[in-house]
């Protein structure tokens, strides 16, 4: 394949990945600026505030993270970018929402690829929610100590113009809106083409060799660490499917299946979804460093406690009915 034909390709591809984001983020922007026009944020705001503060974030930050919740981290990004004008978020701040938002977003959908996968939708989803807030508390306690990223976001996705959310002001959140969709367009689409690029010069592959053997000391081996780390690498959805499939043929140990969704259900698309909140202004220490650490410690207990819990009780549980 010529250079020109894989620049082509690999653009009308991330074009079209931009457009079906668009049609997700451009319906929530407009919702969030009729929030604010019908001065319903305040309300709204006051119903996440005791979540929040346990990580240290503002309560309007709630809505960013319900919106990644229930429809999908781009959501809830449109969320974040109308609302960031206003919030004057720290790195800091910016970070911990990040890790909160990577960790635990598209529920309905997700949750139920790691339903079908063999992990309980109950078990895997308070997982992911009870994931995102502990370690969120923790960034925030280490972030306060050190006074690591306690000056603005650098973020530049958002307009210096006015205020996204000044209520009246159409024709101003109309101009940032399009500046904040064109930002976003061109990471999309640089994002697609390096993942093809990596996957063209063998990259991908080469990091999947690499991060594997790490797989075996939280107990995901053989079959299943392959098909783990395609997960961690370009998202649940992949790995998710690929794993249902095998699931389905009784070619993977139950257990190993479990700790592998779990795994994935913390920690996945760990290439464009980091590239991608990175951009938002979120820092790698706390995305990618400690979401690592932190996913690898959880799935090490939970192979601890199923190597000494009943296989009925973890049955009744943690695994889906079959």
């Amino acid at each position: 394949m010529s250079v020109f034909v894989f620049l082509r390709t690999s653009l009308r591809e991330g074009l079209g990945v931009f457009w079906t984001l668009a049609k997700v983020m451009i319906p929530v922007m407009i919702g969030v600026k009729a929030v604010v026009e019908l001065g319903l944020l305040p309300i709204l705001a006051r119903a996440f505030e005791p979540v929040m503060a346990l990580v240290g974030l503002p309560a309007a930050t709630g809505l960013v993270w319900v919106t990644a919740l229930l429809v999908n981290m781009y959501g809830g990004a449109a969320v974040l970018l109308a609302l960031m004008p206003d919030l004057h978020l720290s790195g800091a701040q910016v970070t911990i929402l990040g890790v909160m938002i990577l960790i635990a977003h598209a529920i309905p959908l997700e949750q139920r690829i790691a339903q079908r996968a063999g992990t309980g939708f109950l078990f895997s989803t308070l997982l992911r929610l009870g994931g995102a807030l502990c370690l969120g508390a923790i960034l925030n306690a280490v972030y306060r100590a050190g006074d690591w990223l306690q000056g603005p976001a650098p973020v530049s996705m958002v307009s210096s113009g006015s205020s996204a959310t000044e209520r009246g002001n159409w024709a101003g959140w109309i101009t940032d809106s399009l500046h904040t969709l064109g930002v976003i367009m061109i990471i999309v689409v640089s994002l697609v083409v390096l993942l093809r690029l990596m996957d063209k010069l063998g990259i991908t592959a080469r990091l999947t060799a690499l991060l594997a053997p790490v797989l075996g000391t939280v107990g995901i081996g053989g079959r299943a660490m392959p098909l783990t780390m395609v997960g961690v690498l370009l998202g649940l959805s992949y790995g998710g499917a690929l794993i249902i499939r095998e699931a389905k043929a009784g070619t993977i140990p139950r257990r190993e299946l479990f700790l592998s969704i779990c795994l994935l259900s913390l920690t996945h698309s760990l290439i464009e979804d980091t590239l991608f909140i990175m951009a938002l202004g979120a820092d790698l220490t706390g995305i990618l460093l400690a979401r690592v650490v932190f996913t690898l410690i959880v799935i090490w207990a939970l192979d601890k406690v199923l190597r000494v819990v009943p296989e009925r009780t973890a049955e009744r549980l943690l695994f889906a009915k079959a």
